[in-house]
């Protein structure tokens, strides 16, 4: 008898693989579906001989072992294939492991000067995640507006004339949302906020970021000035870090009730219908990207570093993306809006504060506040209670500023009256009945529920 060649344990193992058809290995556990979704996006349309690029991300929560196609088509809205963009169809893929992808519509440029348009990117999807939708739209901002005159304010956009007041989402939400992070301003922007709310900082290397603070340490895992650090530290960072939703940024929760901690660094998958970036320090290209459909009120801060260029860049960059009658670039800082409306006079802009503490104080009584054509509106507070203390006035100072007397002069001068702010529901309807024109507040979600009810059953039970 002839005998085998091969070492025992190998013709063992021969004889498996032989007589295996493959179903005696345990079946792979399913995995389960990803959540899968296309922002929408805006893009200026550039000079005439100039394509520029719409960029969709299709972003997922969670990474697949097998690809996940995506089938995408363009569909005219108010801009016209072959005039204003390219039509596009076709396939694109998220590689196994991967999170995120990217579609590009080619847009014409042009110079005239014309509202923005908007195009559809409709699409679907095969693999293993659900789509949070169908469609995304694309913005194709005008960026050709002449800007050397003052803006016009007959009437004035930014007064409701007796209708409810404007919801300002402060900082997105403060209390309701991580703030100032583009998973807030989406949110909020579902619920039906009217304006969303952002303080710009300028980066060590000039870039333009979305925070509130003069440092990172409040909001971030991180610390430091803003004006200290690069853009690309700051993208490091976990913008959600310390949020608590209802609460805010405390310090002493324990660790699971900051639900959004680590999204932004991927130790956690983010909600449906996001991704890591949502909760990052957003720059207001991003903003401006992304929210294009939503009136903005852009807060200039102090420019730190005294080059001088910062009221420019954030005036820019507005105008690049044709955000000019649905905005207001906002100031506590008389310097700063005087710079900004030197760079940009055709933009809506706010009383600052010192202008504006003459007015009031001028107003008392029977004083009454004359033309201020350079402005569209005040932002104040109820009263003085909310700036005693930090050095503006001094501790026993007490004025009550927004009464009906303020608000009728407001009006008179053509100004509207948008206070801030506020998160008492009791104190929400008390300036609702005197008439302000928009009350901006950290609990968006409670003002636009009362917003949302009809003015008699208006409640705070």
């Amino acid at each position: 008898m002839r005998q085998s060649l091969l070492p025992p344990v190998l013709l063992m193992a021969s004889l498996l693989a032989g007589c295996s058809d493959g179903r005696d290995q345990p079946p792979r556990a399913p995995v389960a579906p990803s959540s899968l979704t296309i922002a929408p996006t805006a893009v200026p349309e550039g000079a005439p001989g100039e394509m520029a690029q719409l960029r969709f991300r299709a972003s997922m929560t969670e990474p697949q072992p097998e690809p996940v196609l995506i089938r995408y088509s363009t569909e005219t809205e108010s801009a016209v294939g072959d005039v204003d963009f390219l039509p596009a169809e076709g396939e694109v893929t998220i590689p196994p492991g991967a999170l995120a992808a990217e579609i590009t519509v080619e847009v014409f440029g042009n110079a005239e000067d014309e509202p923005a348009k908007t195009l559809r990117l409709n699409y679907e999807v095969d693999g293993n995640a659900v789509p949070t939708g169908t469609a995304a739209v694309g913005t194709i901002a005008n960026d050709d507006a002449v800007c050397d005159a003052p803006f016009a304010k007959e009437p004035n956009p930014w007064r409701v004339f007796g209708a409810d007041p404007l919801n300002y989402a402060h900082r997105g939400g403060v209390i309701d949302f991580p703030e100032n992070t583009l998973y807030a301003y989406a949110e909020v922007a579902l619920v039906g906020a009217d304006v969303l709310e952002m303080d710009v900082y300028q980066t060590l290397d000039n870039e333009l970021v979305i925070l509130h603070d003069l440092t990172v340490d409040r909001t971030t895992n991180g610390s430091g000035r803003v004006v200290d650090l690069t853009l690309a530290e700051l993208r490091q960072l976990d913008a959600a870090y310390w949020f608590v939703p209802g609460v805010g940024t405390p310090r002493d929760r324990p660790e699971e009730d900051y639900v959004f901690r680590g999204i932004a660094t991927g130790e956690r998958p983010p909600p449906p219908g996001y991704s890591p970036e949502d909760f990052r320090i957003p720059t207001l290209e991003e903003a401006l990207q992304r929210f294009a459909a939503e009136r903005l009120n852009v807060e200039l801060k102090p420019d730190l570093d005294g080059e001088g260029d910062y009221e420019q860049q954030i005036a820019g960059a507005l105008l690049r993306y044709g955000r000019i009658d649905d905005v207001i670039a906002a100031s506590f800082v008389d310097e700063a809006a005087t710079a900004f409306k030197a760079a940009a006079p055709c933009i809506p802009t706010s009383v600052p504060l010192g202008q504006g503490t003459n007015l009031v104080l001028a107003a008392l009584g029977d004083g009454t506040i004359p033309p201020v054509p350079e402005h569209v509106a005040f932002q104040v507070p109820p009263d003085t209670s909310q700036i005693t203390g930090d050095g503006q006035l001094p501790e026993d100072f007490f004025l009550e500023v927004v009464t009906k007397d303020f608000i009728t002069d407001s009006h008179n001068a053509n100004l509207a009256v948008q206070v801030w702010t506020i998160n008492d529901c009791e104190e929400m309807l008390r300036l609702m009945a005197l008439g302000v024109d928009a009350i901006m507040t950290d609990r968006p979600v409670l003002l636009q529920s009362l917003l949302d009810t009809p003015p008699e059953q208006r409640s705070c039970d």
